[in-house]
């Protein structure tokens, strides 16, 4: 059995892509952090609402299934995130422009690896629920 046919499993494996390919933007900010004219990048946040009306505008929702009783991702769009240039609250950037600042992307990082750790749990939490229910949890 996949665990990626169960929504739940599906979803923390989504957000932790999610959260890998964050990790790897704002490592690439702290790494640029000298580079003169530098702007800080960050992804974009996954919006439901969003994402609904995206996919509203380009002609409604419709199902695509592969075989009876088989969900799939409309449009095959798992796995593309946006990066977009990140808007600072200070609007403060060194002479050289850089606008990379150390302590926002090291707080980004931190509550990035604080998600990953929150999401990695819940699936390793309920992989223990199903080996439970499935009387082989040793």
């Amino acid at each position: 059995m996949d665990l990626k046919s169960i929504s739940l499993f599906s979803s923390l494996s989504q957000k932790m892509n999610w959260l890998t390919e964050r990790q790897k933007v704002l490592a690439q900010n702290i790494a640029n952090a000298n580079t003169p004219g530098y702007v800080p990048k960050d992804l974009k946040k996954v919006s439901f609402k969003a994402r609904l009306d995206q996919i509203n505008n380009t002609g409604g929702l419709h199902m695509q299934t592969t075989a009876k009783g088989h969900m799939a991702v409309p449009g095959g769009q798992e796995g593309h995130y946006e990066i977009a240039v990140q808007e600072s609250k200070f609007a403060l950037s060194t002479p050289d422009g850089n606008a990379v600042s150390l302590e926002d992307e090291l707080i980004k990082m931190s509550e990035t690896q604080l998600e990953y750790a929150m999401a990695t749990n819940l699936y390793r939490k309920h992989v223990g629920m199903i080996k439970t229910a499935l009387g082989r949890n040793r």
